[in-house]
């Protein structure tokens, strides 16, 4: 390996490993919102003891119950300390989120989900409007963990509102020397986005809107030798950045992380997917 492309996996490296997967039974044990657009709920339970979530990419799956059966269908635990779930038999309502705050409470850890409200609620959100302490939910996840590139001198994060809650993590995980700014993939007022990263992220970040175009949102901002891009939006509108970033700038893997969090018109979508189908990740 040359010197140059050394320095590249230095400036770039994310520390990282495999987690214990498996299916947690979670008891909600407080709801609250952070701002306006997201209500937050704080999850715990005895099989959060051995939770461990160190990535501000990180996602569990939760698996919420039917909103008009109220019937819960969902993996389970393979077996107390092993890896791995056992997959149920019927059709399941899941969706990933970012695990925020890992901490301990008593004897166990909690967690806090932050759902995004919608105008047309899926059943995260309709579970969400709802949910009251003492709801039961399954929580799977996070197979692995890859921390924050804390060598390298600039990130940009383009995301869109389902992402903002990772953004947050990218921000308080950074040093604070690195510099951070946000390219916010969202319509209308962004003073909400601002209060909401200033609140978790802990500090103030350039915060710019995208329009109808990452990819020139993201030439306008730049993108040079030192600066690390994490990307987290519909998948659709990530095809374009991604063929501007690995192709026309021919940035190499290390420097670039583009995760498709949903897909329109696709119920639970899987964004270990790719996001361009004609060019799929390598």
């Amino acid at each position: 390996m040359t010197d140059a492309a050394n320095t590249l996996v230095s400036l770039f490296q994310r520390q990282g490993g495999r987690n214990r997967f498996t299916a947690r039974e979670a008891t909600v044990i407080a709801v609250g919102s952070p701002v306006a657009e997201f209500v937050r709920v704080t999850l715990s339970g005895p099989d959060f003891a051995d939770f461990v979530s160190t990535g501000p990419a990180d996602h569990v799956r939760v698996f919420f119950p039917h909103p008009e059966t109220g019937e819960l269908i969902a993996p389970r635990a393979a077996g107390p300390g092993e890896d791995g779930i056992i997959r149920p038999e019927g059709p399941a309502l899941s969706r990933d989120f970012t695990p925020l705050h890992p901490r301990r409470v008593g004897d166990s850890l909690a967690i806090d989900i932050d759902i995004l409200r919608h105008d047309d609620p899926g059943p995260a959100a309709l579970w969400a409007a709802r949910v009251a302490v003492g709801d039961t939910l399954v929580v799977v996840g996070p197979r692995g963990s890859r921390g924050a590139t804390l060598q390298a001198p600039r990130v940009l994060l383009v995301v869109d509102g389902t992402a903002l809650p990772s953004a947050s993590r990218w921000i308080s995980d950074l040093p604070a020397t690195t510099a951070v700014e946000v390219i916010a993939d969202i319509e209308g007022d962004l003073s909400w986005v601002s209060e909401y990263l200033r609140a978790e992220g802990g500090r103030e970040v350039p915060l710019t809107a995208a329009g109808d175009d990452l990819a020139a949102a993201v030439a306008v901002a730049g993108v040079d030798a030192e600066t690390f891009v994490f990307a987290a939006s519909e998948a659709s509108r990530l095809i374009g950045l991604r063929r501007y970033l690995r192709r026309d700038l021919t940035l190499p893997r290390e420097q670039v992380a583009i995760s498709g969090y949903w897909k329109r018109g696709t119920a639970g979508f899987d964004h270990h997917a790719p996001i361009d189908p004609d060019d799929p990740e390598d």
